[in-house]
């Protein structure tokens, strides 16, 4: 996919004018909680299913292998750019149908994405309510003093009117699912919608999901400097993994003497910070998940996957091809220290150790 392919002149000022009015959106929101209040009034947002981690851990596969069992509501690309009040944009987009094209994302990586499919949307809520996160350089991990009970309310709103969107088409889809990758940062202090749900962290080898973050970074770079609508649009749905908008999570403060992002140390560091503070903040209920498990023994991974979440097993292990081993990266044998190396390799060892679901064989 191409921006300049979804995103014409017309669409683009469209996007920037909604980007530009949260208060506005919000306060839509809250007018569909009065208009819609007969429709929400048998929806309830029982058991949702929270995926996040560091990009490239194999978030976006499970989201789509979720969402296609039939049972899950999620925010899709038919929700930009009203995030905020998707009752009031759904019934103004209906009116004019939706053409399900499928084009390759951004990222360059093979999956193909349209208009209907599942995305990762849900942190233009956060970023609503938790501005003060968002810093010029980082994005700073949640703690037990931020809470908000007005999130609370709207975000558990928010779920249902997803679950009503999607039960128009669906009405199988009963229970919600996000991927919001910054879940992560919010895991020692989880707000209370979150603490209903389950969480799922995936996780990779430490330098092959490195190296695959590292790559996309440059990506994005060169993508940003070619259309800086790209860099626009990532940051106000709060993707700010990779690119001119790089704003990494300061897990306990690891950024303090970090290397250059331009350095694959640098990524092997964020994800020893990441995954280390997972290990000691995740509750217990959290799935940790290796994705090498999940490539490795598919259908028994996702046999598993289906027990934590009171599923059918075949809705899941019916999917089991779709899992491919993820692209092996080359790595300068110069690139990283002998200590770094070892210390990524013993956190790795430790998620293998505790995951609910994890590979019998170490892939560094």
């Amino acid at each position: 996919m191409t921006f300049d392919d979804r995103y014409g002149w017309l669409d683009r000022l469209l996007h920037r004018t909604a980007f530009r009015a949260g208060t506005a959106q919000h306060a839509l929101a809250d007018m569909e909680e009065t208009l819609y209040r007969d429709r929400l009034a048998s929806i309830q947002a029982d058991d949702p299913v929270f995926v996040t981690a560091l990009p490239r851990s194999g978030t976006t596969i499970l989201l789509r292998l979720l969402w296609d069992t039939g049972r899950f509501a999620s925010h899709t690309y038919q929700d930009m750019p009203f995030v905020l009040c998707p009752l009031f944009w759904d019934q103004y987009t209906g009116q004019f149908g939706v053409e399900a094209t499928a084009r390759e994302r951004a990222h360059g990586d093979g999956l193909e994405v349209s208009e209907t499919s599942p995305e990762a949307f849900e942190e233009m809520v956060w970023k609503h309510f938790w501005g003060d996160h968002y810093r010029a350089d980082h994005i700073r991990p949640w703690t037990e003093d931020d809470q908000n009970a007005e999130f609370d309310r709207f975000f558990r709103r928010h779920m249902r009117k997803i679950i009503a969107v999607r039960q128009s088409d669906a009405p199988e889809r009963r229970r919600y699912l996000s991927k919001n990758n910054l879940n992560i940062a919010r895991l020692a202090a989880p707000p209370a919608p979150l603490q209903a749900g389950t969480m799922i962290v995936p996780f990779r080898a430490p330098v092959q999901q490195a190296a695959s973050m590292r790559r996309q970074h440059d990506r994005f770079l060169e993508i940003h400097t070619e259309d800086d609508f790209v860099r626009t649009y990532m940051e106000a749905i709060g993707h700010h993994e990779f690119g001119k908008g790089l704003k990494p999570v300061n897990f306990d403060d690891w950024l303090a003497d970090a290397p250059s992002p331009d350095r694959l140390a640098f990524w092997v560091r964020y994800w020893i910070a990441a995954y280390r503070y997972v290990l000691q903040h995740a509750p217990d209920t959290t799935v940790l998940l290796s994705y090498a498990r999940l490539t490795d023994n598919p259908e028994s991974a996702l046999a598993r996957l289906a027990e934590i979440l009171d599923l059918p097993a075949a809705a899941l292990t019916s999917q089991a091809d779709r899992l491919q081993p993820p692209r092996t990266h080359s790595v300068d044998p110069g690139a990283l220290s002998p200590a770094l190396r070892e210390e990524a390799d013993a956190v790795y060892a430790r998620l293998r150790q505790r995951a609910a679901i994890s590979s019998a064989t170490a892939r560094s």
